[in-house]
């Protein structure tokens, strides 16, 4: 029983008549209205952005995309612009492609956000597996090249490609929104309540075109991920359905892998928590995935970040070979609950020297920020 009208535009939301107009003139009456128009690639604002070739990622069509022109054009070359998650996981695709992959990068590190050391980490693991990082590196525009190559022109010189990826973020679609007199926050998304609503009662809002509330930070973040705008639209779906559930809002969990390492961390990095007015300490050890015993056990990076005036956990980032996101989502639920850095450092983890140590890096971690 539902209309779905595919390769329809909404030209204007007209929030007094309880209409949306769409391409052609027409008008659609609603009772309630859901905003969920997502996000858009931030374009890279350069000369010759359009050029074939060059590529952004936002969705499964764009993937098949950029997979059909490798192949159809026998790609050798690789470029990626940026250093965030979305463009380490592209150069371990890209490799497995056996295409040759440079990064560039205005900053000295690939998420830089999870500190220096982990950084670092990450930095030898993509030049491990043949990846060059060209840091300080500005992207300055592309052309064509003599033999149909894109050249790629850089504050650090030029370089060729077959195909560039740009991946610098995401921008929050909110020109509709904002046109018809609903709220931004902030951050630039559609600012709304623990039931989605935005200013305008009968309008909700979910995924990546709003804004999230941060448990920890608690201020709005924008933080445009599939798993936040799952929730956001089954509560907002709910609440407009006649039911009145609240979206509690996020500790800020994020994963990814690139190559053989698994990197993720949840809620406050110790900058963050000091740029939030919170009186931090952190501690940062070296453990490993499994018991020291067994077979395959490998490096594991801790890092715990605490409130100094209550003992809260505030945050934690963990980088290593596995095992990272077991122990983040479990730093996540804690973040959650509201523990302490005592109930960390004795938390009843489940043990076997398959998956860790008798005393988890969780519980190491806990008690070295606890001294």
């Amino acid at each position: 029983g539902i209309d779905v009208r595919l390769h329809t535009r909404v030209t204007a939301i007209q929030p007094e008549q309880k209409l949306v107009e769409i391409t052609g003139g027409d008008t659609l009456p609603f009772d309630y209205l859901m905003v969920a128009t997502g996000a858009t690639p931030r374009l890279s604002g350069v000369s010759g952005e359009n050029l074939e070739g060059i590529f952004y990622l936002r969705n499964v069509t764009d993937a098949i995309s950029i997979k059909n022109f490798i192949d159809e054009r026998m790609a050798k070359r690789a470029v990626v612009v940026g250093a965030g998650f979305i463009s380490l996981e592209m150069c371990e695709a890209f490799r497995r492609l056996g295409l040759e992959t440079t990064v560039i990068y205005r900053q000295d590190l690939p998420m830089r956000r999870l500190g220096q050391d982990f950084a670092e980490i990450i930095l030898a693991e993509l030049e491990i597996n043949g990846v060059p990082f060209m840091a300080h590196t500005h992207l300055e525009g592309f052309e064509s090249g003599p033999g149909g190559q894109i050249i790629v022109k850089t504050s650090t010189g030029a370089l060729e490609a077959d195909v560039v990826l740009i991946a610098i973020g995401v921008t929050p679609e909110v020109s509709l929104a904002s046109e018809a007199g609903i709220n931004l926050g902030p951050t630039g998304a559609i600012a709304v309540n623990q039931n989605l609503q935005t200013n305008i009662p009968f309008v909700y809002a979910a995924g990546d075109c709003c804004e999230c509330f941060h448990r920890v930070s608690r201020k709005p973040v924008y933080t445009p991920l599939g798993d936040i705008a799952n929730k956001q639209g089954r509560i907002a779906g709910a609440n407009i359905g006649g039911q009145n559930i609240s979206f509690p809002g996020i500790v800020g969990s994020i994963c990814f892998k690139v190559f053989n390492l698994e990197v993720a961390s949840t809620g406050l990095t110790e900058e963050e928590a000091r740029d939030a007015g919170l009186k931090t300490a952190s501690a940062t050890i070296q453990g490993v995935s499994r018991a020291h015993s067994y077979p395959g056990s490998g490096d594991l990076h801790l890092r715990l970040v605490a409130d100094t005036e209550n003992g809260l956990l505030l945050g934690a980032q963990a980088v290593g070979s596995d095992g990272v996101v077991s122990r983040i989502n479990a730093l996540a639920t804690g973040l959650t609950a509201g523990l302490s850095m005592e109930a960390l450092a004795y938390v009843d983890l489940a043990y076997a020297p398959p998956f860790s140590g008798a005393w988890d890096p969780i519980h190491i971690a806990a008690q070295k920020l606890l001294k």
